[in-house]
């Protein structure tokens, strides 16, 4: 069991410095001004949602590593604190599949049809509460980790003020910039509970 969650550690580490990179490198490099076909068809996109979908798969297995990691301390909050964050994260790994295997090929091969399911409203509640239900997840399993310290008190709270500055940064006139912001904290915060998590499996 003890490598199990050394092994989950791990993968929430490399999944928030994923995060970081993909953010931090990769969304700058992405066209800006020519349309939503141009954006998926371009190698930073690709690259960057391929490192997302590797980057959500980390994320399942991270909060797997953290529920075994708190163990009995867990209490009612903390189980549905995590099966909330376990399903977001499996959904986010659909939406980024999506987005590179789905999307991106019909981008490429009839981008007309890309831009008319921006009027499809199943495909745009699909997205927004598979984001949504990963974002609050993350927000009550970070909440979860502090009630039961089973990290250093900074790494939860890293991923609570990623979340905060992701809404607060790109409601404002950063715009994407602010949300990159976030998210390159939200991968610092992981990065955290991934150690934390390695750190009490070899205690």
């Amino acid at each position: 069991m003890n490598r199990l969650r050394r092994d989950c550690g791990a993968a929430l580490i490399i999944g928030g410095v994923l995060l970081i990179l993909l953010n931090a490198v990769f969304t700058p490099l992405m066209p800006t001004d020519d349309g939503e076909a141009a954006v998926r068809t371009s190698w930073p996109y690709l690259v960057r949602l391929s490192l997302a979908v590797a980057a959500a798969i980390t994320y399942v297995l991270g909060t797997v590593g953290l529920r075994l990691a708190q163990g009995d301390r867990a209490g009612r909050y903390d189980q549905l604190a995590f099966w909330v964050a376990f399903v977001g994260n499996c959904l986010l790994v659909g939406l980024e599949w999506s987005n590179v295997f789905v999307l991106r090929p019909v981008a490429q091969v009839a981008p007309e049809a890309l831009e008319a399911l921006d009027d499809a409203p199943l495909l745009m509640a699909g997205f927004a509460s598979g984001a949504g239900l990963f974002t609050l997840g993350w927000i009550l399993m970070a909440v979860s980790v502090l009630r039961t310290r089973v990290t250093a008190r900074w790494a939860p709270i890293t991923v609570l003020a990623g979340f905060a500055l992701a809404a607060a940064l790109g409601a404002s006139p950063l715009g994407p910039t602010g949300m990159i912001i976030g998210s390159v904290v939200i991968g610092v915060g992981f990065v955290g509970l991934g150690r934390g998590v390695m750190v009490a499996a070899a205690a």
